[in-house]
């Protein structure tokens, strides 16, 4: 045999060889998979490998304890038969086919996802990246109780674990916002401690439905980076006795229509939670028209421990209304009700140019512990006739500190008093009733308030002159 014989030969042998390498489906060793690690398969490569004919590997990611793994998976897939299934440790499956761009999948901290490829194309290549990187210890929170509400915005438990504990089973609710980007795939909800899982389950199996701990502990961690606008709801499970369903809804500075449906004989409560906003703003409310309707705003989550806020069958009151709290709770039974929510105060609410009604709470009557010590607002009517402004004090409840005072003030058009009530101590009851142009309400201190204020109609003309328009003055700090 000549030379260029022998180097034939030796170019046969080469390929064959190669080709029986890639054939070998070698394992991920256990060893090899820590924090820190970055492992490229096959054969160490980090750009895609062409696969033999009839290959089939399944590989399996196994991370230890915190400590999560990403994998990349590079599809470079030709044959229409070609496919690469992922199994994860919640025993979702996801199949890649030759169409599909590059798929990105977390592993939770000690599960195992299995990547198997199969190939029937000479021209087909493959190449996935995994990297193994340490969680964070999980804070340790107890869920707080009364009138606090115990929710977690999901970008705050990206990739930092948090366990939440309370006297008895948990029961978690995704409160979605109104963004259709938001996705929920890579977050995990563990029923137990994050080294001690007893259940492990991706959160968007429970876009629907609510989440139930046989414990009463859970962890919580977000996996990926992506922006979400959506928060999650933690209740004790026996403080949602008697609801035939809980929701939860998260508005980021505006939501689209809501519906909630209650049929007869039950009983839904729903949370509103505002996103990076220390206030909500209904816009609009309709309600069922039977007999047995009920719809209440409650303050907090819906617990006995719950303040009315509106009675929307029985109160007499006009939209929009300002709730100045990041969330509160409304109890439907009986009846179909839609909403919807905005974060933020148009000038034009305080403007009044006829008849209007409504209520004034303060932070505090939605919470005890809010930390807001003052609230200065202004009415201001632009009508032609000559109305009144009648305020009703449903509670007002003042700390014994001699700072916290409550003013209901009422001017003309001059801006001279045409009444002026002043209250420092607990009432509830009280009726101030005024002629005017502006109504003025001011609280300072800790003031436990609500007020029902309408403009009411005197039937005299004022010339039938257009006033100017005046724009309301509005103050309210919030800090939570």
């Amino acid at each position: 045999m000549n030379f260029s014989g022998w180097s034939f030969l030796f170019v046969i042998l080469s390929i064959y060889f190669a080709f029986s390498e890639q054939l070998d489906c070698t394992q991920i060793p256990l060893n090899t998979q820590v924090a820190g690690k970055s492992l490229y398969i096959p054969d160490n490569q980090n750009s895609p490998v062409t696969l033999p004919v009839d290959f089939n590997c399944t590989y399996a990611v196994n991370p230890p304890t915190q400590v999560y793994a990403e994998i990349t998976v590079s599809n470079n897939l030709k044959g229409v038969d070609d496919v690469i299934v992922v199994t994860d440790g919640q025993k979702t499956v996801t199949k890649i086919t030759r169409n599909d761009p590059d798929v990105v999948f977390y592993v939770f901290p000690g599960t195992s996802t299995l990547v198997n490829v199969q190939n029937f194309d000479a021209t087909s290549k493959f190449q996935m990246t995994i990297s193994y990187v340490e969680l964070p210890n999980p804070e340790q929170r107890a869920l707080q109780k009364g009138q606090n509400l115990n929710y977690l915005m999901l970008n705050s438990i990206q990739r930092k674990p948090i366990t939440l504990s309370a006297d008895g089973p948990i029961i978690l609710t995704l409160a979605r916002s109104d963004y259709i980007v938001d996705e929920f795939d890579n977050y995990f909800v563990v029923d137990g401690f994050l080294d001690q899982p007893k259940t492990v389950k991706r959160l968007v199996d429970y876009t629907l439905t609510n989440f139930n701990t046989s414990s009463n502990v859970i962890t919580l961690v977000g996996l990926d980076e992506k922006v979400s606008h959506s928060s999650v709801i933690l209740n004790p499970s026996a403080n949602l006795n008697g609801y035939y369903h809980f929701a939860g809804v998260t508005v980021d500075k505006i939501i689209g229509n809501i519906n909630v449906a209650a049929e007869h004989g039950q009983k839904v409560g729903v949370t509103i939670v505002a996103k990076d906003a220390g206030q909500l703003v209904l816009n609009k409310m309709r309600l069922g028209d039977g007999a047995e309707c009920k719809c209440t705003a409650v303050t907090g989550p819906p617990t006995a421990d719950s303040k009315a806020l509106i009675n929307f069958k029985e109160d007499q009151y006009a939209l929009p209304q300002l709730f100045p709290y990041p969330y509160f709770s409304f109890i439907v039974e009986n009846c179909h009700i839609q909403f919807n929510f905005t974060t933020t105060v148009s000038p034009s609410y305080y403007q009044l140019d006829g008849e209007r009604s409504g209520f004034i709470f303060s932070p505090i009557y939605f919470n005890s512990e809010a930390t807001n010590r003052f609230i200065n607002l202004t009415f201001a009517y632009t009508g032609a006739d000559r109305k009144q402004f009648v305020v009703d004090v449903d509670r007002a409840m003042l700390s014994g500190c001699t700072s916290s005072e409550m003013d209901i003030n009422i001017y003309d058009s001059d801006w001279k008093k045409t009444l002026s009530t002043v209250i420092t101590g607990n009432q509830e009851g009280t009726r101030s009733r005024a002629y005017g142009s502006y109504l003025n309400v001011q609280m300072t201190g800790y003031v436990d308030g609500k007020l029902k204020w309408r403009l009411d109609s005197s039937g005299v003309s004022m010339f039938n002159v257009q006033s100017m328009l005046i724009l309301a003055a509005f103050y309210l700090v919030i800090s939570f």
